[in-house]
Order: structure tokens, then sequence, then C-alpha cells
């Protein structure tokens, strides 16, 4: 496993926990810390995961992990249980390309994960080393592991959510394990919909975009296509959000096929096909696409330990959260590839190949507007007090509805020609002022798209609660109605909405999660009539906290909100062509002070903003990485050096 600099929050070199030692720290990400330690009593290194969502805990001069305020304590608690329950889920069962889970823990307020140390390189680390290009040999051995490790994983009721060259290790003796199951969530009942989001960019689909969008074995599919379009190519494939509309994308069996084997290529490119249901559905499905192509191995079975028989719904292979587009239908475990059948199929890629560009091409517009919807902006509404059945209705409250981003048309075209700095002092007056003014910039985007990613995690776990309070067999639930056709169903207490439960108006809103007070309060969701949607933290019946808005086709905004604004930190992007995407601190829902805004892949923008226009000292660089210092005021280019 690799290692990594040091960070702020993790334990010093040399902290017992227990049994164990850390020797060094191997990684770290927004929420968790990965050591390597020794095991005192077997004598043999380890790797350890610490719970440390860095948002809203931190590290107390004690060791202690403790919440960033009593505002993040429930937050910080039921995400330590999922950690637990996932370690638990994932020590039961074990397999060649799968990092086993050796035990957990609680210990300094948070909880630990003990796996193997895997030694050996990340697969990201390959690809990085000078003159280094994997062969396709090694390709192939790196295509059967994961499509192995991968097909035990889905088997089992889990999606990994988080496929990347960093979290793919090639052991010493060459054989490839699949890391980092932060992101796994085992499947229960109707949640199909409510894995936490947590999205790298190259390699995410576009389903991982959308609040709502339905995720399967077919999202890792994408993921794992897509590195390994990255061992053959020397780079990812476009961002799933840049193949809307006019899709970039070049097959590999069309621009590598003097390399490697025909199968393989047209294989990984079904595995890239934007829309959803137009990749294979299973890794079963996919694997046949391969035909020859993978290596003559049989796959090691996957060793499930459990204290007890397995109940019949296990035995015959447990639904996959997200996985199954009936409610019926079910996930078998992996067979066997028939390798005569593999080889009479050897032609079908390509006819498939040809089937899925033809349906992309004809289906593109339904594709965006199902994935991405229509433009507009999110309002907020609460209930009305309860009424009788038969009483006047009476109107929502709305929060106030945010400006929009400015659009590529309207950034930055001035309106009179900008003013050359007059002599050599002042060009270089000029571009010291806007380079430090970049630099600003683009420490403060950074914070900026780590609190971006917080908020998706966020949103996540907001939609697990949303689909809580959603079930059937919630207990004890009550139904209320309202005048205008509004009604609560869901937990209650003395006559007031307590706990969980869903709301909706008449008007088609509907608001799902905690509510305390009579009032959404804690995590949860709300779809307005528009189909504007928040997900994530609430304070009095209004957003409040981490959590991601977004109007599909139109705007989507990550980061720290209040009364339903951004306010701090946070990411706003437009999904109209060309993207529009500012990142920095935001106040009124308006990005303010140093930020970064970026226009599709024409020019990027870094220094100060003033009600989200372009203001102060800051540098463009174009398409061709030119860069061009100078001062703007109120959006508009005043002052550069020539």
């Amino acid at each position: 496993m690799p290692m990594t600099a040091e960070h702020d929050q993790a334990l010093p070199v040399g902290t017992r926990l227990g049994d164990f030692r850390l020797d060094a720290l191997i990684g770290h990400g927004g929420f968790g810390i990965t050591y390597r330690a020794f095991d005192t009593q077997l004598a043999k290194f380890v790797a350890i995961k610490e719970y440390m969502p860095v948002e809203f805990a931190m590290r107390r001069a004690d060791g202690q992990v403790a919440p960033r305020g009593s505002r993040f304590a429930d937050d910080f608690t039921w995400g330590r249980e999922r950690f637990l329950d996932e370690a638990r889920a994932l020590a039961r069962f074990r397999h060649v390309h799968i990092v086993p889970v050796l035990r957990y823990f609680e210990a300094n307020g948070t909880a630990y994960t003990v796996m193997e140390f895997e030694d050996g390189h990340s697969v990201a680390q390959l690809l990085r080393q000078p003159g280094r290009r994997l062969q396709p040999e090694e390709i192939r051995r790196l295509a059967e592991g994961m499509l192995s490790g991968l097909g035990a994983v889905h088997a089992q009721g889990f999606l990994h959510r988080d496929i990347k060259p960093s979290n793919v290790i090639v052991r010493r003796d060459g054989v490839p394990i699949l890391i980092d199951f932060g992101a796994a969530r085992q499947a229960m009942g109707g949640r199909t919909r409510t894995l936490t989001s947590i999205l790298t960019p190259q390699y995410a689909p576009i389903e991982q975009y959308a609040m709502d969008g339905k995720q399967g074995p077919w999202t890792d599919i994408y993921a794992t296509a897509a590195v390994l379009h990255h061992t053959i190519t020397g780079s990812p494939p476009p961002e799933a959000v840049s193949r809307v509309g006019t899709d970039p994308y070049r097959p590999l069996a069309v621009t590598h096929a003097d390399r490697f084997d025909p199968s393989m290529l047209s294989a990984i490119d079904r595995g890239l096909a934007f829309a959803p249901e137009q990749r294979p559905q299973s890794i079963v499905e996919w694997r046949t696409l391969f035909g020859g192509s993978l290596p003559r191995v049989e796959d090691a079975p996957t060793q499930r330990m459990m204290a007890e028989p397995a109940p019949p719904s296990v035995a015959s292979g447990p639904r996959l959260g997200g996985a199954s587009r009936a409610a019926t239908e079910e996930i078998d475990p992996e067979p066997p590839v028939s390798r005569r059948k593999g080889f009479f199929r050897r032609r079908l890629p390509i006819v498939l190949l040809v089937l899925a560009a033809v349906a992309t091409w004809k289906y593109a517009p339904q594709i965006r507007e199902r994935l991405l919807g229509t433009p507009g902006v999110e309002t907020q509404a609460s209930l009305p007090s309860p009424v009788p059945i038969a009483g006047p209705a009476e109107p929502s409250r709305a929060a106030p509805t945010p400006a929009p981003v400015p659009s590529a048309a309207s950034t930055p075209a001035p309106a009179r020609p900008p003013v050359t700095a007059p002599d050599t002092s002042a060009q270089k007056a000029l571009t010291d002022q806007a380079q430090r003014a970049a630099t600003d910039a683009r420490a403060m985007a950074e914070r900026a798209e780590e609190a971006a990613r917080a908020a998706r995690a966020m949103a996540g776990e907001a939609r697990i609660v949303a689909a809580r309070a959603a079930r059937p067999d919630l207990e004890n639930s009550e139904r209320l109605t309202y005048g205008g056709g509004a009604s609560y169903i869901g937990q209650v207490v003395d006559g007031k909405r307590q706990g969980l439960g869903v709301a909706e108006l008449g008007n088609g809103e509907r608001q799902a999660g905690d509510w305390s007070a009579d009032l959404m309060n804690g995590l949860g969701t709300v779809r307005l009539s528009d189909d504007t949607r928040y997900g994530g933290q609430w304070k009095e019946g209004k957003s409040t906290g981490l959590g991601l808005r977004e109007k599909p086709g139109a705007e989507r905004s990550e980061g720290n909100f209040v009364g339903g604004r951004l306010e701090g930190l946070a990411v706003r992007r437009t999904l109209a062509d060309p993207n529009v995407v500012q990142a920095g601190e935001f106040h009124g829902d308006q990005l303010d002070g140093p930020g970064v805004e970026r226009i599709g892949e024409r020019e990027r923008y870094e220094g100060g903003f003033r009600g989200g226009q372009r203001n102060g000292y800051g540098q463009v660089t174009d398409a061709d990485g030119k860069t061009s210092p100078g001062r703007w005021a109120d959006g508009k280019l005043v002052e550069t050096a020539p």
C-alpha cells in the first residue's frame, strides 16, 4: 500500500491501539485515516482504518475523536455505527482479490477496522512511474482480478462505488486486490436508492451525479471499465457530465485495436456506455463480452463466514442495494464462465457495440432529459400547522429563491476595452497582485472541494434516513391530514411530527427524514413541485448545514447551507453546455471572496469575486494554457498587462 504525507488529525506514529502499534500513515480522505500498524501478538503488519469524518469531527489533545460541536453529535454517532456495520459485513467473507477484514473495535471515541496489509503498489502509482506502461498481459490479469473480486462483492449484496486506480493494489506477486470499501452498503429491502454518494469524477458514471440515480452492478462496471481504459490509453475517459449531449468518448475498439484483443476493447467500451441500461447489468453478463481475452484461470471462491446457517433469502443470493430494476429481481453468485460459449460469442460484442452507439445517438435527448431534467432553482416550503380535514388550507412558507449562477454567455465580456498598465513597474505590480490573488483563490477552492465531497456524502446519508422514514412498516407511525390536500405519515409525539416521517403538500412538494417540534431537524430530503431537490442537514425546517441542492439539467450546489442558501465553502455548477463551475466561499448564495471559476474547457479564472461576479485581481488561463493577469470590476476586465 502507498505511503503518504502526514495529516494534522492523524494519531502520532508509535501510538498503541490495544495489540497494535501504529508505525506509518498510509492514506486519508474525508471520512477516514488509514495507518500501517504492527500486530504485537501475531508479529505481522496490518492496515487499520480509523473513522474520522473531518468535516464534523476533530482530534482532541488527548487523542480522543469528538464532534465539532453539539449540532454534529448525532451525525458523528450515526456515521460511526454505519462504519462498524460495514466492517461486520465485510469481515464475513474472504476472496483472493478483496482485502480481508480481520477485526474491528471501538477506541478513542471512534471506531477502527483492521485489514491485511497488502504489500505492493496501487494501479495509480504504477501509472505514475516514469516510462512505465502496463503491458497487455498485465492488463488482462488486472481485468480478470477486478471482475472476479467484484463478482464476489456483488453476489454478497454489496457495491464498491469508489473504484479507481488508487483503490486497486497490485501485490508483489502480481495479484490485484480491491481495497477501501468505505462506500459499500449491504442491501436491505427497498433501500435501492440510498447509497452514500462518494464520487471520483473521472471514474464515476452519470447516475452517481443525480441525487436519486439508480445504482447497481452497472455502476461498478463503469468505474472498472474506466480504470482499464486508463491503463490502456494512459488517461481516464471523459468525465460523465461532459458526455451529456455530444459524447466525446472515442471507442477503444477503434483507437487501440492494434495492441489488444478486440473482444476486450469492445467489452470495456460497453462497460463505459453513458446510459446505465446500455451497460452490462451484471459481472456475469459483462464477463461473457470479454470472450477468451481474459486469462484462463478459475475464480477463487468466496468463503463467507457465518455464525449460523444463512436464511433462505441469503442462501439464494441476497438482493443488491440499487442493483435490482424490479422489486423481486435477485443476483446469484457468479458461476464459472463457459469458454466454449465465450468462443462462440467473440463476435457478439461488435454487434452490441454498434447497437449501443445507435441507441445512444437516437435516444440522447431522452436520456439527457431523464437524467438531468430541466432548468430551475430551489425554494423550500414547510407544512402548515395541523388542521381538521374539513378546515381551510393554509399557505406554504417558502424560503428565498437562490440567485442563478452566471451563465457562460454573461461571463466576462468587457463592455469597454480594458486599460493596459502604462509602464513596466505597473505591469509587474499588476502581475504580482494577480498571482497572489490566484494563489489565494486556488487554496480556497481546494477547501471548497473538500466541503463539497463531505456535502455529497451527507446528502447520501440523508437519503438513507429519508428511505427509513418512508418504510411502510415504520414503528409508531400515524397519519395526519392538513388543509389543501397536505398530509404527513410518520412518528408523532403529542400531536406533533417527532421522529421519522414523510410530509406531502398539495402542490406536490415532499419532505422526508428526521422531524422534531413539528419541523424537519436532522437529516432529510425535499423534492419541490418543480423537481428541485435538496438532501442533507436540516435545522428548524430549513436546509442548514452540509447538503446538496440540485435542479436536474440546470444546476447543482454542494457545500454549506444556511436557511436554504449557500453560506460558506461550496461548489456550484451549471449543467448546461458549457458547464460553469464556481468554487470558493459563498454568502447569500453568491460566490464572494477568493474563488475559482471554470467555463467548460474554454477558460479558468482564479481570483476575487463579489456578488457572484469576478471582482478584483486574478488571472485567466485559456484552453491553450496561456495565462493572462488582470483586474476585474463587476464581471468586466478593466485592466490587464500586455
